[in-house]
Order: C-alpha cells, then sequence, then structure tokens
C-alpha cells in the first residue's frame, strides 16, 4: 500500500494527482469552476490537500464512472456531496451471507478507525474458524472490498489501513514461530520497489501449513538478496509477488536475473495483478503464475508446480492482492 498516502499529511497537488488518477488540470477546474474543494494554501502558495481531499476526489470520481456528470455533481454542493461521501454502498457478494453482519460490523469500526473492536472481530473469526479458513472466507474478500471502497472514496486511507495493518501484523506474528523441520526451504518475496505484503505473506503461512519451512524475506526484495538467500538456504521453491505492472523492460530485466541465476537452483512462481499481463510469457520461461493466493495450497514439497494457466482470468477466489 506504499503509493498511499500517509496520514496527517498535507499533499500537494502532483502527489493527489498521483493517488487519485485525475489530472492537476481537472483538480484545479473542480475547484475554481466547480467549486468543489477548498485547499489550504503553503507559504509559497502551493495548494496543500488533506487526506479527506483525497477521500472526496476519489468519490467524485467514481460517481462520474457511474454516469454522473461533474455539473450535476456541484448541483448537489461540496456539504451534501461530502455526506453522500460517507454513504457509499457496500458490495458484499463475495462474503458469505452468514458473515455479512460481521462484515459490515467491521466496515463501521474501519470507518470510526476503532482498533479495539477491528481486534476483538478479527480475533473473534479466528478463534471460531481458525486462521487459513478465516482468511478465506472473510478476511481476504473483506480487505478486497475496504480496497474498492477506498477506492471509491467510501472509507478514509486510515480507515482502510487499520484493518490491513492488523491483518499483515498478525501473519507477521505467525512466521515468527519455529518453521516445519527437514523439509526443502521456500522464499517468498515481495519484487523490487513492492511494499504490498498481505498476499505474499499469506502465501509464506499456507505453505508453513504444509511442511514448507517457507522463509518471507520481505517487501522491496532485490535480486541480490534472492540470490543470497538461494545459496544459504538452498531452497527447491521462490515466489515473487507483484502488484503494480513493471513494464517490459523491467520485467525482462527480472526475467534475466530469474532464468540465470534462480531456475538452475529452483523452480520459481509468481503472483499478483503486476504480472498478470504476462502470465503467458512467463509460462514460456517455466515461470507459473498464481492468480490468487489460495492457488499455493496445491504445492507440495519435492513435486513440480501445479500447470495453473486456467486460473488466469476470472475467479471466484480472492486474487492475489495486499
Amino acid at each position: 500500500m506504499s503509493s498511499h498516502p500517509e496520514p496527517s499529511h498535507k499533499y500537494r497537488i502532483k502527489s493527489v494527482a498521483s493517488t487519485t488518477g485525475l489530472s492537476t488540470h481537472v483538480i484545479r477546474k473542480w475547484e475554481e469552476r466547480y467549486h468543489l474543494l477548498h485547499p489550504q494554501r503553503g507559504p509559497n502558495g502551493y495548494r496543500l490537500f488533506t487526506e479527506d481531499d483525497i477521500q472526496f476526489l476519489l468519490y467524485l470520481k467514481s460517481q462520474l464512472d457511474n454516469g454522473e456528470s461533474i455539473g450535476q455533481l456541484a448541483q448537489a454542493g461540496e456539504h451534501d456531496l461530502r455526506q453522500s461521501m460517507h454513504h457509499v454502498p457496500l458490495n458484499l457478494s463475495g462474503i458469505p451471507p452468514m458473515y455479512w453482519n460481521d462484515a459490515q460490523e467491521m466496515i463501521r469500526a474501519a470507518r470510526r478507525q476503532d482498533v479495539p473492536a477491528i481486534t476483538s472481530l478479527f480475533e473473534n473469526w479466528i478463534g471460531r474458524m481458525e486462521l487459513e479458513c478465516a482468511l478465506d472466507i472473510i478476511i481476504f474478500p473483506l480487505l478486497r472490498l475496504l480496497g474498492d471502497l477506498w477506492h471509491q472514496g467510501g472509507i478514509s486511507f486510515r480507515g482502510e489501513q487499520s484493518v490491513s495493518r492488523l491483518v499483515r501484523q498478525h501473519l507477521i506474528n505467525v512466521l515468527r514461530e519455529e518453521p516445519p523441520v527437514g523439509g526443502p526451504h521456500a522464499l517468498i518475496a515481495c519484487v523490487p520497489e513492492d511494499f504490498h505484503e498481505i498476499a505474499p505473506l499469506a502465501a509464506a503461512v499456507f505453505l508453513r501449513s504444509r511442511g514448507w519451512p517457507s522463509i518471507y524475506l520481505g517487501p522491496n526484495v532485490s535480486f541480490e538478496m534472492l540470490k543470497m538467500a538461494l545459496r544459504r538456504k538452498h531452497a527447491e521453491l521462490i515466489i515473487l509477488s507483484c502488484n503494480i505492472e513493471p513494464g517490459e523492460k523491467t520485467l525482462q530485466s527480472w526475467l534475466q536475473d530469474i532464468t540465470q541465476h534462480l531456475q538452475p537452483s529452483c523452480t520459481v512462481a509468481v503472483g499478483g495483478p503486476g504480472f498478470r499481463p504476462y502470465a503467458h510469457l512467463l509460462s514460456t520461461h517455466n515461470i507459473s503464475y498464481f492468480n490468487q493466493v489460495q492457488d499455493v495450497k496445491a504445492v507440495k514439497p519435492r513435486t513440480r508446480i501445479p500447470h495453473i494457466e486456467s486460473t488466469v482470468g476470472h475467479s471466484s477466489f480472492t486474487p492475489w492482492v495486499s
């Protein structure tokens, strides 16, 4: 989530444009012509936006995507629009109906940034279902819903993070326990410049429960670090996670490192939406693509990675996201 704004800061217009996907011209127009924004001004005259402004811009953008015009929205006025922003409808279709009330309660707690309430719900789910089942049934779909809500302006960045940070820390704590003994190692890492950790952390947890002494190397891992870890641990499997599309030039550089320095010693698989456009190309280099985190459950020690090309595209499971 590192591309998102950090809480309690003020943001200049270029940063806001990058985060929201709106041009600086559009943002200025919505301020000056439609009076929908009232950014502060810094000592040097630059516009300074708050996190609430960013959430509001995302909300306006989502309304345009749903067929509204900025002129129609402006007629409602900034105050009423900001009130509507806090009532974006929830799409609970990815969560079993028996957990809808729980999910709605979690979202309400996230919007309030009520960490004790969030923690209580989270711990209750794990106590009732065990971690792996809870991740599959409600936690992963809920994280995806919270991400969608953020993009629609329906929840603040801090609200979304109050849940995702708890999930991330719990997975880290699980991996601090002693790994299984005797099996072949698996190394899991985020590619360079990627800081989206929940999916690769979950992959490491899933592998451990299936006998792999899996090691999560962290976010933003260089290929030099991967090569060093491979030499030390003699891993049988490396899984690389990428959340943002790297571009063909960067991907070709990674492929060179993978084929020359990693694949001669172990199997390499990848996951994440950043790799999705290149799934076919990767398969020609004997690199399997995991469309969903749950795919790693099919991987057994000392066996080949199952062919999973058919999972690329639509899936009823939670995609590899963080």
